[in-house]
């Protein structure tokens, strides 16, 4: 058995890798930060964690990650999913119908690296449009927004990636992002972030993450890239935002029980940024493009 990756579409076959993701001595992995690894500290709290069931709301350590991650994005409520694609389909299904258009950069991760799941899965049609370094204005949005009328299929949501993976790691300005935002409301569509590495943005600009995320609908980030989580990422958004999130995480499979194992390397993380020890939760990496969902 052998399938194909993103970086250089080189094959991987799992039965001859002796020892998987092992790097000589010397030799630093630039192929993503998804590479990064779980520190000694950040085990011990998972193998630590105080755990229950979380599909009845009852994981102490995933629902202090979740209220954390509301608390710094600045927004009602948080929920915990086991990956970034995850999360942006969550927020795609919730702000759209089936037959609705999306509209994002032609090069967005929504639709180069999300296996057409807005359309599999959503129901819902990439419109794409082309900007500058992979950064949209508002014009250039506005130019593929479909009129009002019957037959046409019909826009719904804005789905912004910052930073922009794969146009090199650019960044929208927070005054961008607002602009685009107040407009896209003013016109009846909702603003979804694609937010993996919404810290490296953050680090930047100089700015913060509740700051620059104050006028989207919903915002998705990873915790396992830079910051070194092995697995997972956080949706934030208002309560009612979140509650439908949860259903549609059970419904495509991301209902998970004693989920504080994982979560505790969120916690752990955020705990190490809150004091500095972790730069790259902040940004110290921007890591190297290419589709790593």
């Amino acid at each position: 058995m052998s399938y194909t990756v993103a970086k250089g579409n080189q094959r991987v076959d799992p039965d001859q890798v002796a020892e998987a993701g092992k790097i000589p001595e010397g030799v630093v992995d630039l192929r993503s930060d998804t590479v990064t690894r779980p520190t000694a500290e950040m085990r011990r709290a998972m193998a630590e964690a105080e755990v229950g069931d979380d599909v009845y709301g009852e994981d102490p350590t995933v629902n202090r990650l979740e209220r954390r991650a509301a608390e710094i994005f600045g927004k009602e409520a948080a929920l915990f999913v086991p990956t970034g694609c995850m999360g942006n389909l969550i927020g795609i299904k919730v702000w759209t119908h089936h037959g609705n258009e999306v509209i994002c950069e032609e090069r967005a991760h929504v639709n180069l690296y999300e296996l057409a799941s807005m359309s599999a899965i959503a129901g819902c049609m990439p419109r794409v449009a082309r900007g500058e370094d992979g950064v949209l204005t508002w014009k250039q949005i506005e130019a593929v927004i479909r009129p009002k009328i019957y037959y046409d299929s019909q826009s719904a949501l804005v789905c912004l990636e910052n930073t922009n993976n794969m146009a090199g790691g650019t960044v929208y300005t927070t005054a961008q992002v607002d602009d685009i935002c107040d407009h896209a409301h003013a016109a009846g569509l909702k603003v979804h972030l694609d937010g993996a590495r919404i810290f490296n943005a953050a680090t930047a600009l100089g700015d913060n993450v509740a700051h620059m995320t104050r006028k989207v609908d919903s915002a998705m980030f990873c915790l396992s890239k830079g910051l070194g989580a092995p697995v997972g990422s956080m949706v934030v958004g208002t309560k009612a935002f979140i509650e439908k999130g949860r259903v549609y995480r059970k419904m495509f499979g991301g209902g998970m029980r004693q989920a504080g194992v994982i979560a505790a390397a969120g916690v752990s993380g955020a705990t190490a940024r809150r004091s500095g020890e972790c730069q790259a939760t902040g940004g110290g990496h921007c890591g190297n493009p290419g589709a790593d969902d």
